[in-house]
């Protein structure tokens, strides 16, 4: 029985989407009229969502689930399988409570290959947008021990905390943006709007206006006559930016340059060794080879030079070297990290010492974060503020100067 999504109008003249099974479209379209829909689009998830092949020939999709989602679909088959359902029955539980339509024509493709002799690690592996590495890896390895619901556990773990940390990133860089633009907003109304009229005044006077008047109005005549322009090729310029640094060399070069900047190095750094820690400790603890679980960890990774290092790292350690002295020749990932890492080694405790590394490393970065959010806050508002009472400034002298005289 094959998986199919459609697009029907219901009795309200409604387009409405959907996914479910049948033997074939025809069957698939009959079903849907007893229903009272009127089928408009019927078709075989495997066609609709096929783009490649992976290794073995298979047709893989392009279809990709949100963060959220896939860790909430991984509790739910956690939860599920731990009370004691089968990997059929949990996905087709999973396929009733999702609400998402990508994930139910995801997860309903996976439950058919899954009926036809496909393992859960095969069928997800067609779905590489999906399913990270870890996930795909740790899946294979938990049907290999028998301890399926107990790595899909550690899963459900792993992608909330990366998530709620992508959260707590995302929180503390949007206040300063937001504060960068209102304060932003406010200089060029002054300087495009007010400071033209009341030079407007200053003009009829005739009076010779102060120096740090002339240079406002000097801006100020510029932002009107070629502010557009000056707009436009900013937007250019950023575009520019953008596209060359996605080239690798001058992506790899700006890589390095954070690494050199004392305030951004330790973000950097704590930021991929928690994402690196983290993912090791799940793999490692699942039962994945270490040398597969280093290579799979590269991909979390965001800094191309931390990339290379844990890849020079991954072969040293395949000749023999032991991961924390092939992690601390790099030079670049925290103390913290080599020591927790060659304690674990010591002790057979590798995955846990991980665990507790990245959670060590986690609280270090948040700890920055909010220090550098409680403090560039201030420092714009105070930059912003200055810039403001200047152009203020501008404005008033040339008033206090005429009323001045008229006094005399």
């Amino acid at each position: 029985m094959a998986t199919f999504e459609y697009q029907a109008l219901n009795a309200k003249g409604r387009t409405v989407k959907g996914v479910t099974s049948g033997d074939h479209a025809k069957q698939v379209r009959a079903e849907l009229r007893a229903q009272g829909l009127i089928p408009l689009n019927v078709k075989s998830i495997s066609e609709s969502a096929a783009s490649k092949s992976d290794q073995k020939g298979r047709p893989s999709r392009r279809i990709k689930i949100s963060t959220n989602e896939l860790s909430i679909m991984t509790r739910q088959m956690a939860t599920l399988l731990e009370s004691g359902m089968t990997v059929e029955e949990t996905l087709s539980a999973v396929i009733k409570q999702s609400e998402g339509h990508k994930v139910k024509t995801v997860i309903s493709d996976i439950r058919s290959m899954v009926t036809e002799g496909y393992s859960l690690s095969d069928a997800i592996a067609l779905y590489p947008n999906s399913f990270p590495e870890i996930y795909r890896a740790s899946i294979a390895a938990g049907e290999q021990s028998g301890t399926l619901d107990n790595v899909l556990d550690r899963l459900a773990d792993y992608l909330e905390d990366s998530h709620a940390m992508q959260q707590k990133i995302t929180q503390a860089i949007v206040y300063p943006i937001f504060l960068f633009f209102v304060c932003a907003a406010i200089l060029v109304v002054l300087i495009v709007v007010v400071v033209p009229k009341i030079v407007g005044v200053y003009e009829d006077t005739k009076q010779e206006l102060p120096t740090l008047t002339k240079v406002v109005i000097k801006i100020s005549d510029f932002m009107v006559n070629y502010g557009v322009i000056v707009g436009i090729g900013l937007v250019v310029l950023v575009v520019l930016i953008r596209l060359l640094f996605r080239q690798d060399k001058p992506k790899l070069w700006l890589h390095r340059t954070y690494l050199k900047i004392v305030g951004l190095r330790k973000m950097v750094q704590n930021i991929d060794s928690a994402r690196m820690s983290r993912t090791l400790s799940i793999m490692v603890g699942s039962g994945v080879p270490i040398l597969s679980s280093m290579r799979a960890s590269q991909a979390v990774m965001t800094n191309r030079v931390l990339q290379q290092d844990l890849q020079q790292a991954t072969e040293e350690v395949s000749q023999g070297v032991s991961i924390g002295r092939a992690l601390d020749r790099s030079g670049h990932f925290p103390p913290l990290l080599v020591h927790m890492v060659s304690s674990g080694e010591n002790s057979g405790r590798l995955g846990h010492m991980l665990e507790k590394a990245a959670t060590a490393t986690e609280n270090e970065m948040q700890t920055r974060i909010s220090m550098m959010v409680s403090l560039l806050g201030p420092m714009m508002i105070l930059i912003m503020g200055s810039m403001v009472m200047t152009i203020i400034l501008a404005i008033l002298m040339p008033m206090m100067k005429l009323q001045e005289m008229v006094n005399f």
